[in-house]
């Protein structure tokens, strides 16, 4: 493995150091690692620097008064990022005792006679064997209060539980969290909701006090009733579109890990539904997959965002909630309040433009569907009218409403609207990656300067406008010709000079 010949050339060095935190972890656990955290007496960056030299690679000092470099190595797969650290105390013990988790507090003596030696001073192989994640010390969060989060995150993805006394530290110290930098934040929840059992970790958050402090918009949904068919208050049912999202993504990824059980309370959509569903993707499951892959920004895809148009998409309810004199529940316009939401939470966490205008996009139109699906069979007009509108968003846009329509109706199934739904669905999957030239981004049929020489027009707003209703025209198949776009716009200028 690269990662061996990099700790024997360090070894070779013949100086101290050790290999610490997250990889000795993962390598005692049997998981792939890509980063590498060293500490030394001294001599961090020139260490990095040394590295990248002697492996073809880059260096940076990170942090030059503390002596912190990083190495950029090309490794078998993967880049493989090396940081380098002076001890911040004397003692390699004492340094230990200022990490986070006993998990993350073991080291690997690279310096050892005979090879690497694991010094284990706070019982961390212990603990990694029983699963557990305990604090080193009383005062572990205080010190970092994102290591609360990053907490929450190694519960996630390693499937670990908060020792007791650590979890009630959490709970003490929740309140320090806003102290932690907004990308930080970001980029453990991002690692949180790519989880199988995100939707679980959502509900941690909050027995941990913490989701106030990083979704107060999430917090603020527990205990909102709804109406039926919904059998859930807001914030259980959005876990629950959670975990019917990630079912259908195994659809397109059989290989991906499925969601845990659904726990008592929250009820997973009856197994014909899913076969159904299963059909109805299975068409589209390569043009899907390669859809939700396309780059957003940050290295995140759009599969990654997704899930939190799922978390977002009814944040905008307890704010619409109204109740009628005979108790039914609204939540008029919640759609629209809840991208507002979204836009200015993902903004907060410091999340790229493109990501935040995605997630903010789905969520404004993640009822569209539903509303195609009422009107069953939609006509072309609605058809292209809802891909004018979500762009290109218009499939994930369908997967979503799969996921929330299937969370709500999972106890009262109701076949025919079912059906409707299936239907609607694959008349938008077929427009979009079957007849997209047709159905939703025709090609012009008379550009700018020929509606302008057709019509008499000098360039403005109405020309954009007729342009506009053009394309609609021939999406519906109004128009087909250059001649009937001709005849249409002039049809459009006599109505208009009739007002």
């Amino acid at each position: 493995m690269f990662a061996d010949r990099i700790l024997a050339f360090i070894h070779g060095q013949g100086r101290p150091a050790w290999l610490v935190g997250g990889y000795v972890r993962d390598r005692l656990l049997g998981r792939p690692s890509h980063d590498l955290d060293l500490v030394v007496p001294e001599g961090g960056i020139r260490l990095a620097r040394d590295l990248a030299r002697a492996f073809g690679g880059a260096w940076f000092a990170l942090d030059e008064e503390r002596d912190v470099g990083r190495a950029i190595l090309s490794g078998d797969d993967a880049p493989l990022e090396v940081d380098v650290a002076r001890l911040r105390l004397p003692e390699l013990v004492d340094d230990l005792a200022l990490r986070d988790f006993t998990a993350n507090a073991i080291a690997m003596d690279l310096a050892a006679d005979g090879g690497p030696r694991i010094i284990d001073p706070f019982d961390g192989q212990a603990d990694l064997e029983r699963k557990l994640l305990r604090a080193v010390t009383e005062g572990a969060f205080r010190d970092d209060p994102l290591r609360m989060l990053r907490g929450v995150r190694m519960v996630a993805e390693l499937g670990f539980r908060l020792e007791g006394a650590t979890y009630n530290l959490v709970r003490r110290d929740a309140g320090l969290l806003p102290a932690a930098a907004s990308e930080r934040v970001r980029d453990e929840m991002m690692r949180v909701l790519a989880a199988p059992a995100a939707w679980q970790h959502l509900r941690l958050l909050d027995d941990l006090a913490l989701l106030r402090h990083v979704l107060p918009e999430s917090a603020s949904q527990i205990g909102v009733a709804q109406s039926a068919p919904h059998y859930q208050d807001v914030f259980d049912h959005t876990r629950s579109v959670l975990l019917h999202l990630r079912t259908l993504y195994t659809l397109l990824w059989p290989d991906m890990a499925p969601a845990p059980p659904a726990e008592e309370g929250t009820v997973l959509a009856p197994a014909d539904q899913w076969a159904e569903a299963a059909a109805l993707l299975a068409p589209y499951a390569a043009e899907l997959r390669e859809h939700l892959c396309l780059p957003l920004a940050s290295g995140h895809v759009r599969r990654d965002l997704l899930v939190w148009a799922a978390v977002a998409h009814d944040w905008g309810k307890p704010a619409r909630r109204t109740v009628t004199p005979q108790g039914d529940t609204h939540f008029y316009d919640h759609d629209h309040w809840g991208a507002l939401l979204a836009e200015a939470r993902l903004q907060a966490l410091k999340f790229a433009g493109d990501e935040v205008a995605y997630v903010a996009r789905l969520v404004d139109y993640h009822m569209r569907p539903g509303h195609l699906a009422h009107d069953y069979p939609p006509s072309r007009r609605a058809i292209y009218r809802f891909f004018r509108d979500a762009e290109s968003t218009g499939p994930d846009c369908v997967l979503l409403s799969l996921a929330d329509t299937m969370a709500t109706r999972a106890t009262a199934p109701d076949p025919e609207g079912w059906q409707r739904r299936l239907g609607a669905s694959r008349m938008l999957l077929d427009a979009y990656f079957r007849e997209r030239a047709v159905w939703v981004s025709p090609t012009p049929l008379l550009n700018g300067r020929q509606v302008m020489a057709e019509l008499g027009l000098p360039p403005g707003p109405q020309v954009g406008a007729l342009i506009a209703g053009l394309r609609e025209a021939q999406a519906t198949g109004e128009v087909q010709t250059a001649e009937e776009a001709a005849r249409w716009l002039r049809r459009q200028m006599a109505a208009q000079a009739e007002e």
